[in-house]
Parts: C-alpha cells; structure tokens; sequence
C-alpha cells in the first residue's frame, strides 16, 4: 500500500490572491510529494477530503513523468 499523508490546511501567501489555502502531501519517510494551493480555505478543505478518498488503499502513486529519464 501506498504510505502517503494528507498534511493539515494552512493560509499561504499567493500575490493576488487574498485568502489563499494549502496542503502538502508527504510520503512515508515525511518528504513532501505535492503542494496543492486553493483560493479559499473551503475549496482547500473540500479538496483534502477528495485527495484523501483518492489515497485510501492505493498500492501505488507515482509521478509521471512526459520524458522518461
């Protein structure tokens, strides 16, 4: 199974953009994966919510990559 951790909503400071929120997403060893930044803390939490659902009994999440390396 995939070991990844939805971390908590916090205020982030975008220019432009008044009240924005965000989480990150780590991996087991506590290394952020993924900054996901919303405009308002409600589409940040609503958006925790789908991430979690979408992580729940993953046997496995990579990036993709467009070239491979």
């Amino acid at each position: 199974m995939a070991k990844l951790k939805v971390g908590n909503v916090t205020s982030v400071n975008i220019p432009g953009v008044d009240e924005a929120h965000g989480f990150t997403v780590f991996n087991e060893g506590g290394e952020p994966v993924v900054v996901f930044v919303y405009p308002t803390q409600e589409a940040c939490e609503s958006a925790v919510k789908h991430i979690e659902l979408a992580l729940e009994g993953a046997v496995s999440v990579h990036p993709f990559r467009l070239h491979p390396h």
